[in-house]
């Protein structure tokens, strides 16, 4: 028990990315419009991916005026926010199944993600990223 509240402190403890300046050269930036779907709700917002030279990436899923989520990676480090909770979670390594937002840009990236999430591109141009175990998903599209 000592060790998995270790493992889990351990996640919470770690120190944020860094706000990514996305004006800076390298990033390269797509929109596009997402639903977000968690148990019996579903939230529909705008969607910012942006992706750096260097493998870092930014993701952040806005309904208007104010963003929910935002998440980034930078190397072996990730950190998510979610802005309504004004709750923010930072680790290294792989994150958790449970926080679906980080695995989408490795995701777009072409990397398939590890059980129990599943990724797939429709032949409209939209995809799905979902967690099988909590019926969680992340579903839309990206602009070129």
């Amino acid at each position: 028990m000592a060790l998995l509240l270790v493992l889990v402190m351990g996640c919470a403890t770690s120190r944020p990315v860094p706000p990514a300046d996305l004006s800076n050269p390298g990033w390269t930036i797509q929109n596009g419009q997402a639903v977000w779907k968690t148990g019996s709700s579903e939230l529909a917002g705008e969607l910012i991916f942006a992706k750096q030279t260097d493998g870092s990436s930014a993701i952040q899923f806005i309904k208007t005026p104010l963003p929910l989520v935002s998440a980034q990676t930078r190397g072996n480090r990730w950190t998510i926010t979610f802005v309504a909770d004004n709750r923010t979670v930072s680790g290294k390594g792989a994150p958790p199944p449970q926080l679906l937002w980080l695995h989408l840009a490795s995701a777009f990236g072409g990397a398939s993600p590890t059980h129990p999430l599943t990724f797939r591109h429709e032949t409209n141009g939209s995809w799905r990223l979902e967690n099988a175990a909590n019926g969680e998903s992340i579903a839309g599209f990206l602009n070129p």
